[in-house]
């Protein structure tokens, strides 16, 4: 378990309803369209990894439990919980909007990390995230992280020089 990082699907639930506090609460507003998957609207690949209609399948269960390891793909962006020691650390050159946590996911992913989905828990977004909901300097700070994605990646190879993984 020590190179497993314990993902959190995450929602987004409409403005003006009150979070959910249960898989059950969760489901009955995402059959309601007032919950949907974090980032559902703008960027579904961004969370497709999670295998949300998969977590959505399996009964709601009263104890935290690990459901099933969802592969790595990019450019997944996942919730996570991992262990105090041995995670890489963030980049902290990632600042402000975009990379951030696709950076991170691709980074856990190249140094032999795994991917278990849990079920019995999720974080969830008050508010729906909406195009054109954004500051106005998003698309800059969007560029600039995409640039530095790039180069990190390569950065990665030399970091992981044994790992077959890539991303």
């Amino acid at each position: 378990w020590d190179q497993v990082v314990f993902v959190l699907p995450a929602f987004e639930v409409r403005t003006g309803t009150r979070v959910p506090g249960t898989k059950a609460e969760l489901l009955q507003l995402w059959g309601t369209g007032d919950a949907r998957p974090f980032y559902g609207a703008l960027c579904p690949r961004c969370q497709a990894p999670t295998g949300y209609g998969r977590w959505w399948a399996l009964p709601p269960t009263p104890h935290l439990r690990v459901a099933y390891e969802a592969p790595w793909r990019d450019p997944w962006e996942p919730f996570y919980v991992g262990p105090a020691h041995g995670v890489p650390p963030f980049d902290e050159r990632f600042l402000q909007y975009g990379f951030n946590r696709i950076s991170q996911a691709c980074e856990l992913h190249v140094a032999g990390f795994r991917f278990a989905v849990l079920d019995g828990a999720f974080v969830a977004h008050r508010g729906f995230k909406e195009a054109g909901g954004f500051h106005g300097g998003r698309e800059a700070e969007l560029r600039r992280n995409r640039q530095l994605f790039r180069h990190f990646r390569a950065e990665l190879r030399q970091r992981y020089p044994r790992s077959p993984r890539r991303c």
